[in-house]
């Protein structure tokens, strides 16, 4: 892969939640994720503890939906809570529909909610990006399906974008739209992820004005498409992603659930791990000649994008890579080591990927192709194998 020096650059994301009926299938059905990272809680609101989490393409199986949740069983055996707006059933079985949205009606007016949001050819994130919306670009709402919608934008372009970024304007029914459960104000929470961006407004195309980190004790004032706005013990006020603030902690009583958990979000505090989450994180996300992200990367570019979040400094290139770290056997990779391969068969390095166990790595593979997990036993990747570098 040809690369060059760039920057890197930090991102932030947001998740959002919808609501629906309580459903128990009779069989089991099956589903794909959506979004790259999904938190998977001890039950159907993001009040419950997170206890693992699961990523885009990962297979599952739907038990039951409640409020816009599936209960679900991962294929370790697991089970717990997904917002559905981010799980895809393959099919519906019957006549009557499952959407586990509350559905605006079609033709509706709408707006966009995040500062960009991309427009596809299909409901889920699997589909290819058409275009792009913008926050406060009106659209109507022209069909619904597991929390995305297909939209009109005003250029007259037809495509699905994710219903958590676009907000119906007023309610025909009384009943609130809100895509997350929304907590009472003055409730007291507590940050879930390592380091969350505290900003001035709603969406992460406000500015970032302070940070809060794991296990922070936050109280909030206000909620807003996800978005939840706090006090933080040092007095600040901003808002904060409610994907990452949880309310299962609260002051006084648990009205006798006996919930005494504190670890909101199990998260391993090996880099290795960390790594491999954040590799997670940026898969579907396109290649693209000596990027370094947030939105787009070359191979070693997010190498170092990844590893530089962890507070390793790698060198820029693939083959200045290879020249770091500790050599490891194939028979012996851990999660988070480097793959380098030779991609054009000279036997210099030209690639480098990153191990996340169970024999596939994570990789930016070539321009027109967007970060993917791949099979690193597969003949050709075989062929293509030069070393292996532990860093951590």
């Amino acid at each position: 892969m040809l690369e060059r020096r760039v920057a890197v650059a930090v991102c932030a994301t947001s998740i959002g939640l919808a609501m629906a009926s309580t459903i128990s299938f009779a069989d089991e059905k099956q589903a794909i994720v959506t979004t790259s990272a999904l938190n998977i809680r001890s039950g159907p609101s993001t009040e419950y503890s997170i206890i693992t989490k699961v990523y885009n393409g990962d297979k599952l199986e739907v038990l039951e939906s409640s409020n816009g949740w599936y209960k679900i069983k991962l294929s370790n055996g697991k089970m717990g809570w997904g917002s559905g707006a981010y799980i895809s059933t393959s099919s519906n079985s019957g006549g009557s529909s499952n959407n586990e949205t509350s559905n605006p009606s079609i033709g509706s007016k709408a707006t966009i909610t995040t500062s960009t949001l991309n427009i596809r050819s299909g409901p889920s994130t699997i589909y290819e990006v058409t275009t792009k919306a913008y926050k406060g670009n009106s659209v109507q709402i022209l069909e619904s399906s597991n929390g995305w919608h297909k939209i009109k934008l005003s250029n007259g372009k037809i495509g699905w974008g994710s219903g958590s970024y676009i907000s119906t304007s007023s309610n025909s029914g009384g009943s609130s739209d809100n895509e997350t459960s929304t907590p009472s104000n003055g409730t007291k929470a507590v940050v879930t992820t390592s380091t969350l961006n505290i900003r001035s407004g709603p969406s992460t195309s406000y500015s970032v004005t302070t940070k809060a980190y794991k296990g922070d004790r936050v109280e909030i004032l206000e909620s807003s498409n996800g978005w939840n706005k706090v006090k933080m013990s040092s007095g600040k006020i901003g808002w904060g992603s409610g994907a990452y603030i949880s309310t299962s902690i609260n002051d006084g009583s648990n009205s006798g659930s006996g919930n005494d958990t504190e670890n909101e979000e199990s998260i391993p505090q090996d880099k290795g791990q960390a790594i491999v989450d954040l590799a997670k994180a940026q898969l579907g996300k396109p290649y693209v000649w000596g990027a370094e992200g947030p939105n787009n990367f070359d191979c070693s570019g997010l190498t170092c994008y990844v590893y530089g979040k962890v507070g390793i400094k790698l060198p820029r290139v693939s083959r200045d890579q290879y020249n770091v770290g500790s050599n490891v056997n194939y028979s012996n990779l851990k999660q988070g080591d480097l793959l380098f391969s030779s991609t054009d068969k000279s036997g210099n390095i030209t690639h480098v990927g990153i191990y996340i166990g169970n024999g596939e790595m994570i990789h930016s593979p070539k321009p027109g192709d967007v970060i993917q997990r791949t099979n690193i036993n597969s003949s050709y990747w075989q062929k293509a194998h030069v070393g292996a570098k532990r860093v951590l």
